[in-house]
């Protein structure tokens, strides 16, 4: 016999009436078992036709073997809006490469930026986002027209579409009624950081029930420009689960007292007396820099692990400061601008005055910054960041010990959690600073959250919690 927590109950209770149409919230914390009661939803409901789908692939991919033998379609939004854009020729990403007109870099990326927000936002207006989005800026009317002409320059097929041009081209499909997408069921999964685009896709759907999972307290990919569905559909009906079946009592009980006392007073998070004891260990960072380091550690006690991205992917940006820096090209295409730096740099280069710093004073990329600041640790050391790349790239995997930010981590759970220093740092900075003054500040303490209550049994380093 299946047996429901109260909290767990009210929501069944509540999808099961057929007079209850139309989206229901379910705000749900860290290792409350919202993915078994997503399962149990769709057993007890048995739509005919039921898709799950969330911003982040790895989640969608999870809950392919959750809803095995079930009428349920695990697909991300992309996937489903490819399946009814269907475009000729290849995906690819808009880099300043593709922008033809004889134009700064910083010009190029303003733009590139800008079609990019668009893509995500829930506007079906290109110049309007444009004159709004650019208003203010240098050469604001030229960059609100070259941002258009790229993107009818994607519609007309003759410049490749990035896979945000699909989700938008799908909204826009969707909201003039040139097809129509319908389901029984729609489950969208961690509706606390989403694209508004995304949220637009979900509210046009054509389905009698709607239930959005999430928790607004781990809505931490603000640097992404996602959205909280849990504010911007305040009129769904809402319900909560607070009881964790991850973490232990203590851990907990630690989490709800850190959170209540400086994020929000309101805050409840009940332990479990039969914690996740599964072996595993995480290392959670906030930054890939930090990940990095907490490599070059396992590598001096020859101790291995594992990554939850590519390893190029967390070794880019210092392997692309590094190469600029020396002059040399850089082959990673997210950070070609860095050349352009460097000879800016050079052509005015003055005594003492090095790239790096050059880079601390222009930059406010912060992944630009740490990397810069990881590098000039490792020089201090007398580390080299290829060897050191080369290294990692043939070390020992153990699956049992993962790096991993906060962000990539989500969702998953560990018998031990290791909390790294720049997690602590940040929230020691804010509370010098007279605690949360900000939705910044507030977005720490919700990673805080969210890395400390990946684990089940021991919480190392969680200076913050004392």
């Amino acid at each position: 016999m299946i047996t429901y927590t109260p909290e767990q109950h009210d929501v069944l209770s509540h999808l099961m009436n057929p007079e209850n149409t139309g989206i229901t919230l379910v705000s749900a914390g860290a290792g409350t078992g919202k993915s078994w009661l997503s399962r149990r939803v769709v057993e007890e409901l048995k739509p005919k036709r039921c898709l799950y789908t969330a911003f982040n692939k790895a989640i969608v991919q999870e809950g392919e073997s959750r809803f095995r033998g079930t009428s349920t379609e695990c697909k991300t939004l992309h996937a489903l809006a490819y399946s009814y854009v269907r475009p000729k020729g290849s995906i690819s990403d808009i880099s300043y490469g593709c922008i033809e007109e004889d134009i700064s870099y910083n010009l190029k990326y303003l733009i590139i930026t800008g079609i990019n927000r668009f893509f995500v936002s829930d506007s079906v207006n290109a110049y309007e986002f444009m004159e709004e989005h650019f208003e203010g800026e240098d050469h604001e009317k030229m960059l609100a027209e070259l941002s258009v002409k790229y993107i009818e320059k994607m519609a007309n097929k003759e410049l490749d579409p990035t896979f945000n041009f699909l989700l938008k081209y799908f909204h826009l499909m969707l909201h003039e009624g040139t097809v129509t997408c319908k389901y029984d069921l729609v489950i969208l999964d961690e509706i606390n950081d989403t694209t508004a685009v995304a949220l637009e896709i979900f509210k046009l759907i054509d389905a009698p029930k709607k239930l959005g999972l999430g928790e607004t307290h781990q809505a931490i990919y603000d640097f992404l420009h996602l959205v909280n569905g849990f504010e911007l559909l305040k009129d769904a009906d809402l319900f909560h689960l607070t009881q964790s079946f991850r973490c232990s009592e203590e851990i907990a009980g630690r989490i709800e007292k850190f959170m209540k006392l400086d994020a929000d007073d309101t805050f409840k998070f009940v332990g479990t007396d039969e914690p996740v004891r599964n072996g595993k260990t995480l290392v959670c960072t906030s930054t890939n820099a930090s990940i990095v380091a907490h490599i070059q550690d396992c590598l001096d006690r020859k101790k291995g692990f594992q990554l939850l991205r590519k390893i190029s992917e967390i070794f880019a940006c210092p392997l692309a400061v590094t190469s600029a820096s020396a002059g040399k090209a850089v082959y990673q295409k997210k950070f070609k601008h860095l050349e352009d730096e460097y000879k800016n740099w050079n052509n005015n280069r003055r005594r003492g005055y090095s790239y790096f710093q050059h880079l601390l004073d222009h930059f406010d990329d912060q992944e630009t910054v740490n990397a810069v600041q990881l590098l000039l640790n490792f020089q201090r050391k007398g580390i080299n960041i290829f060897s050191l790349y080369k290294k990692a790239k043939e070390s020992n995997v153990d699956l049992n010990y993962t790096i991993a930010t906060v962000f990539t981590s989500k969702g998953l759970e560990f018998e031990t959690v290791l909390i790294s220093d720049d997690l602590n740092t940040r929230i020691a900075k804010i509370r010098e600073n007279g605690g949360v003054r900000n939705h910044d500040d507030l977005v720490a303490y919700r990673c805080y959250y969210v890395a400390a209550s990946r684990a089940g049994v021991n919480l190392l380093n969680a200076t913050a919690l004392y």
